[in-house]
Protein backbone atom coordinates (compact mmCIF):
# COMPACT_ATOMS: atom_id res chain seq x y z
CA UNK A 1 0.00 0.00 0.00
CA UNK A 2 2.88 2.35 0.69
CA UNK A 3 5.99 3.41 -1.20
CA UNK A 4 8.24 1.38 1.10
CA UNK A 5 6.40 -1.75 0.10
CA UNK A 6 6.75 -0.95 -3.58
CA UNK A 7 10.48 -0.33 -3.19
CA UNK A 8 11.30 -3.02 -0.69
CA UNK A 9 9.08 -5.67 0.84
CA UNK A 10 7.68 -8.56 -1.14
CA UNK A 11 4.28 -8.02 -2.71
CA UNK A 12 1.70 -10.52 -3.85
CA UNK A 13 0.60 -9.28 -7.29
CA UNK A 14 -2.53 -11.44 -7.28
CA UNK A 15 -3.85 -9.93 -4.05
CA UNK A 16 -2.84 -6.42 -5.13
CA UNK A 17 -4.69 -6.89 -8.43
CA UNK A 18 -7.83 -8.21 -6.73
CA UNK A 19 -7.82 -5.30 -4.33
CA UNK A 20 -7.17 -2.87 -7.18
CA UNK A 21 -10.08 -4.20 -9.22
CA UNK A 22 -12.30 -3.91 -6.16
CA UNK A 23 -11.50 -0.26 -5.46
CA UNK A 24 -11.93 0.59 -9.16
CA UNK A 25 -15.38 -1.02 -9.10
CA UNK A 26 -16.28 0.96 -5.97
CA UNK A 27 -15.36 4.23 -7.72
CA UNK A 28 -17.26 3.27 -10.88
CA UNK A 29 -20.29 2.32 -8.78
CA UNK A 30 -20.35 5.62 -6.91
CA UNK A 31 -20.00 7.62 -10.12
CA UNK A 32 -22.55 5.53 -12.01
CA UNK A 33 -25.13 6.31 -9.32
CA UNK A 34 -24.85 9.93 -10.52
CA UNK A 35 -24.16 9.18 -14.21
CA UNK A 36 -25.84 5.86 -15.14
CA UNK A 37 -23.70 4.33 -17.84
CA UNK A 38 -26.62 2.73 -19.64
CA UNK A 39 -28.04 6.22 -20.29
CA UNK A 40 -24.87 7.46 -21.97
CA UNK A 41 -23.75 7.09 -25.56
CA UNK A 42 -21.22 4.43 -24.62
CA UNK A 43 -24.16 2.02 -24.36
CA UNK A 44 -24.12 2.03 -28.18
CA UNK A 45 -20.65 0.46 -28.09
CA UNK A 46 -20.45 -1.63 -24.92
CA UNK A 47 -23.18 -4.23 -24.22
CA UNK A 48 -25.59 -3.51 -21.38
CA UNK A 49 -24.41 -6.65 -19.56
CA UNK A 50 -20.88 -5.29 -19.28
CA UNK A 51 -22.10 -1.88 -18.19
CA UNK A 52 -24.30 -3.43 -15.49
CA UNK A 53 -21.41 -5.53 -14.21
CA UNK A 54 -19.19 -2.47 -13.98
CA UNK A 55 -21.82 -0.26 -12.38
CA UNK A 56 -23.27 -2.45 -9.62
CA UNK A 57 -20.37 -3.91 -7.67
CA UNK A 58 -19.89 -1.38 -4.87
CA UNK A 59 -21.28 -3.45 -1.98
CA UNK A 60 -19.77 -6.70 -3.22
CA UNK A 61 -16.37 -5.06 -3.61
CA UNK A 62 -16.45 -3.95 0.01
CA UNK A 63 -17.01 -7.59 1.02
CA UNK A 64 -13.98 -8.54 -1.06
CA UNK A 65 -12.02 -5.95 0.94
CA UNK A 66 -13.25 -7.54 4.17
CA UNK A 67 -11.98 -10.99 3.17
CA UNK A 68 -8.65 -9.62 1.93
CA UNK A 69 -8.19 -7.66 5.16
CA UNK A 70 -8.68 -10.74 7.32
CA UNK A 71 -6.35 -12.77 5.11
CA UNK A 72 -3.50 -10.26 5.01
CA UNK A 73 -3.54 -9.33 8.67
CA UNK A 74 -3.62 -12.98 9.76
CA UNK A 75 -0.86 -13.92 7.31
CA UNK A 76 1.33 -11.07 8.56
CA UNK A 77 0.78 -12.03 12.20
CA UNK A 78 1.70 -15.67 11.60
CA UNK A 79 4.87 -14.55 9.82
CA UNK A 80 5.93 -12.21 12.67
CA UNK A 81 4.74 -14.30 15.60
CA UNK A 82 4.62 -17.98 16.47
CA UNK A 83 0.99 -18.29 15.46
CA UNK A 84 -2.16 -16.38 16.43
CA UNK A 85 -1.99 -17.62 20.01
CA UNK A 86 1.27 -15.70 20.46
CA UNK A 87 -0.03 -12.40 19.16
CA UNK A 88 1.56 -9.31 20.72
CA UNK A 89 -1.30 -7.04 21.78
CA UNK A 90 0.75 -3.85 22.00
CA UNK A 91 2.32 -4.38 18.60
CA UNK A 92 -0.96 -5.36 16.97
CA UNK A 93 -2.93 -2.38 18.25
CA UNK A 94 -0.11 0.07 17.59
CA UNK A 95 0.22 -1.14 14.00
CA UNK A 96 -3.52 -0.83 13.40
CA UNK A 97 -3.59 2.66 14.94
CA UNK A 98 -0.58 3.84 12.92
CA UNK A 99 -2.09 2.56 9.70
CA UNK A 100 -5.68 3.70 10.18
CA UNK A 101 -5.74 6.75 12.45
CA UNK A 102 -3.80 9.45 10.52
CA UNK A 103 -5.95 9.33 7.37
CA UNK A 104 -9.14 8.83 9.34
CA UNK A 105 -8.49 11.82 11.62
CA UNK A 106 -7.53 14.02 8.68
CA UNK A 107 -10.61 13.02 6.69
CA UNK A 108 -12.96 13.66 9.63
CA UNK A 109 -11.45 17.12 10.16
CA UNK A 110 -11.83 18.00 6.46
CA UNK A 111 -15.38 16.68 6.25
CA UNK A 112 -16.37 18.53 9.42
CA UNK A 113 -15.05 21.80 8.01
CA UNK A 114 -16.76 21.26 4.65
CA UNK A 115 -20.00 20.35 6.39
CA UNK A 116 -19.80 23.35 8.70
CA UNK A 117 -19.47 25.81 5.81
CA UNK A 118 -22.31 23.98 3.98
CA UNK A 119 -20.44 22.88 0.85
CA UNK A 120 -22.72 21.04 -1.58
CA UNK A 121 -22.59 17.24 -1.24
CA UNK A 122 -20.87 17.55 2.14
CA UNK A 123 -23.49 19.36 4.24
CA UNK A 124 -25.59 17.22 6.58
CA UNK A 125 -29.26 18.08 6.00
CA UNK A 126 -30.93 15.25 7.90
CA UNK A 127 -32.45 16.78 11.09
CA UNK A 128 -31.76 13.56 13.00
CA UNK A 129 -28.04 13.85 12.24
CA UNK A 130 -25.33 16.35 13.15
CA UNK A 131 -21.69 17.03 12.34
CA UNK A 132 -20.75 16.15 15.90
CA UNK A 133 -22.67 12.89 15.73
CA UNK A 134 -21.09 11.95 12.41
CA UNK A 135 -17.57 12.79 13.59
CA UNK A 136 -18.00 10.98 16.92
CA UNK A 137 -19.41 7.87 15.21
CA UNK A 138 -16.57 7.85 12.65
CA UNK A 139 -13.86 8.12 15.30
CA UNK A 140 -15.76 5.84 17.67
CA UNK A 141 -16.01 3.10 14.99
CA UNK A 142 -19.79 2.93 14.97
CA UNK A 143 -20.68 5.09 11.96
CA UNK A 144 -22.46 2.09 10.43
CA UNK A 145 -24.68 1.89 13.53
CA UNK A 146 -25.24 5.66 13.45
CA UNK A 147 -26.45 5.43 9.84
CA UNK A 148 -28.73 2.49 10.62
CA UNK A 149 -30.41 4.58 13.32
CA UNK A 150 -30.55 7.93 11.50
CA UNK A 151 -30.26 7.24 7.76
CA UNK A 152 -27.54 7.64 5.16
CA UNK A 153 -24.92 10.34 5.66
CA UNK A 154 -23.40 12.36 2.78
CA UNK A 155 -21.36 10.10 0.54
CA UNK A 156 -17.87 10.88 1.83
CA UNK A 157 -18.99 10.20 5.40
CA UNK A 158 -20.88 7.12 4.26
CA UNK A 159 -17.79 5.28 2.99
CA UNK A 160 -16.59 5.03 6.60
CA UNK A 161 -19.26 2.48 7.48
CA UNK A 162 -17.04 -0.39 6.35
CA UNK A 163 -14.07 0.94 8.31
CA UNK A 164 -16.19 0.91 11.48
CA UNK A 165 -16.98 -2.78 10.97
CA UNK A 166 -13.39 -3.69 10.19
CA UNK A 167 -11.86 -1.87 13.15
CA UNK A 168 -14.50 -3.15 15.58
CA UNK A 169 -13.53 -6.66 14.49
CA UNK A 170 -9.85 -5.98 15.06
CA UNK A 171 -10.40 -4.66 18.55
CA UNK A 172 -11.76 -8.05 19.59
CA UNK A 173 -9.66 -10.18 17.20
CA UNK A 174 -6.36 -10.42 19.16
CA UNK A 175 -8.19 -10.89 22.46
CA UNK A 176 -10.18 -13.74 20.97
CA UNK A 177 -6.99 -15.28 19.54
CA UNK A 178 -5.40 -15.34 23.00
CA UNK A 179 -8.38 -17.31 24.32
CA UNK A 180 -8.20 -19.93 21.58
CA UNK A 181 -6.24 -23.16 21.66
CA UNK A 182 -2.78 -23.15 20.12
CA UNK A 183 -4.05 -25.76 17.68
CA UNK A 184 -4.46 -24.26 14.23
CA UNK A 185 -7.23 -26.78 13.61
CA UNK A 186 -9.24 -25.25 16.47
CA UNK A 187 -8.47 -21.73 15.27
CA UNK A 188 -9.51 -22.62 11.73
CA UNK A 189 -12.71 -24.25 12.99
CA UNK A 190 -13.62 -21.20 15.12
CA UNK A 191 -13.21 -18.64 12.34
CA UNK A 192 -14.70 -20.95 9.71
CA UNK A 193 -17.78 -21.40 11.89
CA UNK A 194 -18.28 -17.64 12.06
CA UNK A 195 -17.66 -17.30 8.32
CA UNK A 196 -20.13 -20.08 7.53
CA UNK A 197 -22.77 -18.38 9.66
CA UNK A 198 -23.16 -15.76 6.91
CA UNK A 199 -26.11 -17.52 5.23
CA UNK A 200 -27.90 -17.76 8.59
CA UNK A 201 -27.14 -14.10 9.33
CA UNK A 202 -28.57 -13.07 5.97
CA UNK A 203 -31.66 -15.22 6.53
CA UNK A 204 -32.31 -13.77 9.98
CA UNK A 205 -31.92 -10.23 8.63
CA UNK A 206 -34.08 -10.80 5.54
CA UNK A 207 -36.98 -8.78 6.94
CA UNK A 208 -34.77 -5.93 8.18
CA UNK A 209 -34.48 -2.62 6.32
CA UNK A 210 -31.87 -2.60 3.56
CA UNK A 211 -29.56 -0.26 5.43
CA UNK A 212 -29.40 -2.67 8.37
CA UNK A 213 -28.65 -5.65 6.12
CA UNK A 214 -25.89 -3.76 4.31
CA UNK A 215 -24.22 -2.06 7.25
CA UNK A 216 -24.68 -4.37 10.25
CA UNK A 217 -21.56 -5.59 12.02
CA UNK A 218 -22.10 -9.34 11.74
CA UNK A 219 -22.15 -9.88 7.93
CA UNK A 220 -18.96 -7.88 7.46
CA UNK A 221 -17.27 -9.58 10.40
CA UNK A 222 -18.23 -12.98 9.00
CA UNK A 223 -16.51 -12.02 5.73
CA UNK A 224 -13.37 -10.93 7.60
CA UNK A 225 -13.43 -14.26 9.46
CA UNK A 226 -13.46 -16.05 6.11
CA UNK A 227 -10.21 -14.28 5.28
CA UNK A 228 -8.74 -15.25 8.65
CA UNK A 229 -9.70 -18.90 8.15
CA UNK A 230 -8.27 -18.88 4.62
CA UNK A 231 -4.95 -17.50 5.91
CA UNK A 232 -4.76 -20.21 8.60
CA UNK A 233 -5.31 -23.10 6.18
CA UNK A 234 -3.40 -21.69 3.19
CA UNK A 235 0.15 -22.68 4.29
CA UNK A 236 -0.99 -26.27 4.85
CA UNK A 237 -2.70 -26.71 1.50
CA UNK A 238 -0.28 -28.76 -0.55
CA UNK A 239 -2.66 -30.35 -3.02
CA UNK A 240 -3.71 -28.41 -6.11
CA UNK A 241 -3.84 -24.84 -4.74
CA UNK A 242 -4.35 -23.64 -8.32
CA UNK A 243 -7.56 -25.69 -8.47
CA UNK A 244 -8.77 -23.92 -5.35
CA UNK A 245 -7.93 -20.63 -7.02
CA UNK A 246 -9.80 -21.45 -10.21
CA UNK A 247 -12.85 -22.62 -8.28
CA UNK A 248 -12.78 -19.53 -6.06
CA UNK A 249 -12.33 -17.17 -9.00
CA UNK A 250 -15.13 -18.88 -10.91
CA UNK A 251 -17.51 -18.61 -7.95
CA UNK A 252 -16.55 -14.97 -7.42
CA UNK A 253 -16.94 -14.08 -11.10
CA UNK A 254 -20.28 -15.89 -11.34
CA UNK A 255 -21.59 -14.03 -8.29
CA UNK A 256 -20.53 -10.70 -9.81
CA UNK A 257 -22.25 -11.45 -13.12
CA UNK A 258 -25.42 -12.86 -11.54
CA UNK A 259 -25.75 -9.86 -9.24
CA UNK A 260 -25.86 -7.62 -12.31
CA UNK A 261 -28.25 -9.51 -14.58
CA UNK A 262 -30.59 -11.56 -12.40
CA UNK A 263 -32.88 -11.21 -9.44
CA UNK A 264 -32.89 -14.94 -8.72
CA UNK A 265 -30.56 -14.37 -5.81
CA UNK A 266 -30.69 -11.10 -3.94
CA UNK A 267 -27.54 -9.03 -3.51
CA UNK A 268 -27.54 -9.96 0.19
CA UNK A 269 -27.26 -13.69 -0.46
CA UNK A 270 -24.77 -13.19 -3.27
CA UNK A 271 -22.35 -11.84 -0.66
CA UNK A 272 -22.03 -15.44 0.51
CA UNK A 273 -20.59 -16.46 -2.86
CA UNK A 274 -18.45 -13.32 -3.09
CA UNK A 275 -16.97 -14.12 0.32
CA UNK A 276 -16.31 -17.78 -0.44
CA UNK A 277 -14.93 -17.09 -3.90
CA UNK A 278 -12.55 -14.43 -2.61
CA UNK A 279 -11.29 -16.74 0.16
CA UNK A 280 -10.56 -19.47 -2.41
CA UNK A 281 -8.69 -17.08 -4.69
CA UNK A 282 -6.60 -15.78 -1.79
CA UNK A 283 -5.59 -19.30 -0.74
CA UNK A 284 -4.25 -19.89 -4.26
CA UNK A 285 -2.54 -16.49 -4.33
CA UNK A 286 -0.61 -17.43 -1.17
CA UNK A 287 0.93 -20.29 -3.18
CA UNK A 288 2.02 -18.00 -5.99
CA UNK A 289 -0.95 -18.65 -8.24
CA UNK A 290 -1.29 -14.93 -8.97
CA UNK A 291 2.36 -14.28 -9.88
CA UNK A 292 1.48 -14.11 -13.57
CA UNK A 293 -0.26 -10.80 -12.80
CA UNK A 294 3.07 -9.13 -12.07
CA UNK A 295 3.52 -7.83 -15.61
CA UNK A 296 3.45 -4.20 -16.66
CA UNK A 297 -0.02 -4.55 -18.18
CA UNK A 298 -1.51 -5.00 -14.70
CA UNK A 299 0.70 -2.46 -12.93
CA UNK A 300 -1.91 0.32 -12.93
CA UNK A 301 -4.52 -2.01 -11.39
CA UNK A 302 -2.08 -3.25 -8.76
CA UNK A 303 -1.09 0.32 -7.92
CA UNK A 304 -4.72 1.00 -7.00
CA UNK A 305 -4.60 -2.06 -4.75
CA UNK A 306 -1.37 -1.02 -3.05
CA UNK A 307 -2.94 2.24 -1.85
CA UNK A 308 -6.56 1.11 -1.70
CA UNK A 309 -7.13 2.53 1.80
CA UNK A 310 -6.15 6.04 0.76
CA UNK A 311 -8.10 5.83 -2.50
CA UNK A 312 -11.18 4.47 -0.75
CA UNK A 313 -11.26 7.29 1.81
CA UNK A 314 -10.71 10.08 -0.71
CA UNK A 315 -12.29 8.98 -4.00
CA UNK A 316 -15.56 10.85 -3.39
CA UNK A 317 -13.63 14.12 -3.56
CA UNK A 318 -12.67 13.16 -7.12
CA UNK A 319 -16.22 12.06 -7.93
CA UNK A 320 -17.78 15.33 -6.78
CA UNK A 321 -15.08 17.49 -8.37
CA UNK A 322 -15.44 15.83 -11.77
CA UNK A 323 -19.23 16.09 -11.50
CA UNK A 324 -18.88 19.82 -10.85
CA UNK A 325 -16.47 20.30 -13.75
CA UNK A 326 -18.62 18.27 -16.11
CA UNK A 327 -21.77 20.10 -15.07
CA UNK A 328 -20.07 23.46 -15.66
CA UNK A 329 -18.79 22.36 -19.08
CA UNK A 330 -22.25 22.27 -20.62
CA UNK A 331 -21.61 18.91 -22.28
CA UNK A 332 -24.66 16.68 -22.83
CA UNK A 333 -25.50 13.98 -20.31
CA UNK A 334 -25.07 11.31 -22.97
CA UNK A 335 -21.35 12.10 -23.08
CA UNK A 336 -20.88 11.76 -19.33
CA UNK A 337 -19.15 8.40 -19.75
CA UNK A 338 -15.95 10.40 -20.32
CA UNK A 339 -16.09 11.34 -16.63
CA UNK A 340 -15.30 7.75 -15.62
CA UNK A 341 -11.67 7.41 -16.79
CA UNK A 342 -10.94 10.97 -15.65
CA UNK A 343 -12.37 10.26 -12.20
CA UNK A 344 -10.33 7.07 -11.92
CA UNK A 345 -7.18 8.99 -12.80
CA UNK A 346 -7.90 11.78 -10.35
CA UNK A 347 -8.79 9.26 -7.61
CA UNK A 348 -5.44 7.53 -8.18
CA UNK A 349 -3.59 10.86 -8.04
CA UNK A 350 -5.28 11.96 -4.82
CA UNK A 351 -4.72 8.55 -3.24
CA UNK A 352 -1.07 8.52 -4.26
CA UNK A 353 -0.50 12.03 -2.92
CA UNK A 354 -2.11 11.20 0.42
CA UNK A 355 -0.14 7.96 0.66
CA UNK A 356 3.20 9.43 -0.40
CA UNK A 357 3.15 12.70 1.53
CA UNK A 358 0.96 11.98 4.56
CA UNK A 359 -0.19 8.43 5.25
CA UNK A 360 3.10 6.60 4.81
CA UNK A 361 5.25 9.17 6.69
CA UNK A 362 2.71 9.29 9.54
CA UNK A 363 2.60 5.49 9.67
CA UNK A 364 6.39 5.27 9.94
CA UNK A 365 6.61 8.02 12.56
CA UNK A 366 3.90 6.49 14.75
CA UNK A 367 5.40 3.01 14.54
CA UNK A 368 8.80 4.34 15.61
CA UNK A 369 7.17 6.26 18.46
CA UNK A 370 5.27 3.19 19.64
CA UNK A 371 8.41 1.05 19.46
CA UNK A 372 10.30 3.58 21.58
CA UNK A 373 7.56 3.53 24.19
CA UNK A 374 7.40 -0.27 24.29
CA UNK A 375 11.17 -0.64 24.56
CA UNK A 376 11.65 2.24 26.99
CA UNK A 377 8.58 3.02 29.16
CA UNK A 378 10.38 6.02 30.63
CA UNK A 379 9.65 7.79 27.33
CA UNK A 380 6.07 8.18 28.54
CA UNK A 381 7.20 9.91 31.72
CA UNK A 382 9.65 12.12 29.83
CA UNK A 383 7.10 13.27 27.27
CA UNK A 384 4.42 13.93 29.90
CA UNK A 385 6.53 16.31 31.97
Amino acid sequence: MSPNVIKGGERNPGIDALRGISIILVIVNHLSIRYPLYKTSISNVIPALILNILAHQGHGSVFIFFVISGFLITSNITKRENGLRSINLAEFYSRRFARIAPCLFLLVIILTILGYVRVDNFAINNPSQSLGGAAFSALGIHLNWYECLTGYLPANWDVLWSLSIEEAFYIAFPLFCLLLSRSEKVQFAAFSLFACSLPLIMFLMAASPTIWRHKAYTPGMAAISAGVAAAIVAPHLRTRPALVGWVGTTVLTTAVVVSSVSSVLTADYLMIFVTGGTAGALIAFSHGWGRRLAGRSSAWVRSFGMMSYEVYLTHMFAVFFIMWVYGASGLPFTSSWVAFPITLGLSWLIGYSVDRFFSYPADRWLRRAFRDVVRNPSVIRQTST
